[in-house]
């Protein structure tokens, strides 16, 4: 191979480090030339820092103007004609949207879609989904567009929309097992239970900060912490005011935006993501598994993958605070049941979303023809 070009068109700067950043570095140790264009929101340092070209591009994930949209695939456009990269990898919906249309049009040969979940449009029966499952319709069945889906429930979805053999489901981003690995549990009380996400209301914040607060009044010694920032591009984010309102009321631990994930994975004791989102797979719980925490989340795509039922932790249904409840006590109560169903995570991980792997399947779609 004489040194492809590469190049990755993400919708925010922080979510490609967390999640595309080492797929990118793969690529490049196997001779890719790397490119990466993103809004620099604050993490660009990064990209660059790591040897990669950095292409900084107006993105509004939650934009709806007309106009200001045209302008933005214009700037795609643009962008391929000038680069002229072999290869294209757009994540998520718009950025796969608005990039195969560039890409049809500046003569991309290969275009790479993954799809990381079908979103909140999917989940709420939006009005916009009949329009964006006939531009996907369309767009996914181009010759030279290779799809990729994290889930089974996604795969049938988008493979009847092209009826076509190039979608490929891969589990999710992977994970680094050698970072997040399992350490002895921490003293308790308090008893530490963390979820991890954007702070959208559909990832179940409110549900757990209610189980909290059913927990304290029954004499339970919880500390509910959360980690994350709102995503104020999405119409479902949760406001930082009301977050601060839990945290000063002591209904939560707000920690805002870290770095650290592996390390507070290991300082707590149950991971919960009650998220009745359209997840393609939750990192932050391939996170959680890999650390050998049980886990509660809810019965949906993506998140029933990771968790198995009575077995590394507890599926329930969604908006249901008081099936959280009851997860939690089962839990807090059976120390040996905890530690076991942690231990099933860690092996249910290194068996199936070990990043390497999951690198290693997506590059192989870097050469198809």
């Amino acid at each position: 191979m004489k040194y492809k070009k590469l190049l990755y068109l993400v919708a925010n700067d922080r979510y490609f480090c967390s999640h595309r950043l080492s797929l990118a570095l793969a690529a490049k140790k196997q001779g890719y030339d790397v490119h990466v264009a993103t809004p620099a929101l604050g993490d660009h340092e990064k990209i660059i820092k790591a040897g990669f070209s950095f292409i900084p591009l107006p993105f509004q994930r939650g934009g709806m103007n007309p106009f200001r949209e045209l302008k933005t695939i214009y700037q795609i456009w643009n962008l391929y004609r000038k680069i002229k990269p072999d290869i294209v990898h757009h994540v998520a919906i718009k950025p796969v949207l608005y990039g195969t249309i560039a890409a049809f049009f500046a003569r991309v040969p290969l275009i790479i879609n993954a799809v990381s979940g079908l979103g909140h449009i999917f989940a709420n029966n939006s009005w916009l989904k009949a329009p964006l499952k006939i531009a996907m319709r369309f767009l996914l069945s181009l010759k030279n567009v290779q799809v990729i889906v994290q889930n089974p429930e996604d795969f049938e979805e988008i493979r009847s929309l092209t009826q076509k053999d190039n979608i490929h489901l891969l589990l999710g981003a992977g994970v680094n097992l050698d970072e997040f690995h399992p350490k002895a549990e921490p003293h308790f009380p308090p008893f530490k239970i963390i979820h991890v996400s954007r702070l959208l209301w559909s990832k179940g914040v409110k549900e757990l900060v209610e189980a909290g607060k059913i927990l304290k009044d029954k004499g339970h010694d919880v500390q509910i912490q959360i980690v994350g920032e709102p995503d104020l591009e999405n119409p479902d984010a949760i406001s930082a005011e009301i977050l601060q309102k839990w945290h000063q009321e002591g209904h939560i631990e707000w920690l805002g935006h870290r770095t650290d994930i592996a390390y507070l994975y290991q300082q707590a004791h149950i991971a919960s993501l009650v998220s009745y989102y359209r997840e393609g797979i939750p990192k932050s719980l391939l996170e959680a598994a890999a650390c050998g925490k049980s886990i509660i989340t809810c019965d949906m795509p993506g998140c029933r993958i990771i968790v198995k039922h009575a077995r590394n932790g507890y599926l329930i249904p969604p908006r249901d605070s008081e099936a959280l409840v009851n997860a939690i006590l089962m839990l807090i109560k059976d120390d040996e049941l905890r530690r076991q169903m942690g231990r099933q995570s860690r092996i249910h991980a290194e068996s199936m979303f070990g990043e390497e792997m999951i690198h290693k399947e997506t590059i192989k779609l870097y050469t198809c023809k």
